[in-house]
């Protein structure tokens, strides 16, 4: 606990916050700016924009990631969401940093940017094409992507991605599974992706670039509240 209260300590009031509201259902969480109001340690607050969230969509009690603008750098933390003070604040209790090692599992960021899908059938493979299609990311983490098509992947398993990364000479790759799809509107359809097969320095670049990202929307972030 001595380690969180000390870099909370350091952190500064009204410093623009990233959160991922933890959703009351299963769907994907809800991604907010926010300012951070400090109180006694371990506990803080956060202060959102107006109809950021619902009380009613929250889950209450449970875990998310806080990226916090401190002095040009991003602190990532892991915090619970102890209930809701006001209309537009929110009280959490920071529990943790989030180290390296699990970083990817909490962390995710929205950023625009192509991505190709594909498959190649094998020879023996007649219930199974041949296909590729181009979409937009709609949002990044190291273990994984979202992104938006044209139409459903005709396979969901050992699926070629190919990401145009931002300040990257040569795009990534890596092998994934669909983990979930679903229709949006007509013939647009979000995609969820897993990494499955992604070697570490390519994980690491995808990691480095949302740390950018996210770096960039925190700068953006300062005078929205």
């Amino acid at each position: 606990m001595a380690r969180i209260n000390e870099i909370l300590e350091k952190l500064n009031d009204n410093a623009p916050t990233i959160v991922d509201l933890p959703s009351s259902s299963n769907e994907e969480n809800i991604r907010c700016k926010a300012l951070l109001v400090k109180r006694e340690f371990p506990s803080l607050e956060l202060v959102f924009p107006p109809h950021s969230w619902e009380a009613g969509d929250l889950n209450i009690g449970a875990d998310c990631n806080l990226a916090v603008e401190h002095n040009g750098l991003t602190v990532n933390l892991i915090a619970r969401l102890d209930g809701v003070i006001q209309e537009r604040r929110l009280r959490f209790t920071a529990r943790e940093p989030v180290s390296p090692e699990v970083l990817r599992e909490y962390f995710r960021v929205s950023i625009n940017i192509p991505v190709e899908a594909s498959y190649i059938a094998g020879p023996k493979e007649t219930k199974t094409r041949t296909w590729k299609m181009v979409g937009t990311t709609l949002d990044l983490s190291g273990s994984g992507v979202l992104a938006l098509f044209a139409e459903k992947p005709p396979s969901n398993h050992r699926i070629q991605l190919v990401i145009t990364m931002p300040d990257e000479k040569n795009p990534i790759a890596c092998l994934a599974n669909v983990v979930r799809s679903y229709r949006v509107r007509k013939n647009r359809f979000q995609v969820a992706f897993q990494f499955e097969n992604i070697s570490t320095k390519t994980r690491d670049v995808v990691i480095s670039c949302c740390l950018q990202e996210q770096r960039r929307q925190l700068r953006d972030n300062v005078h929205t509240i």
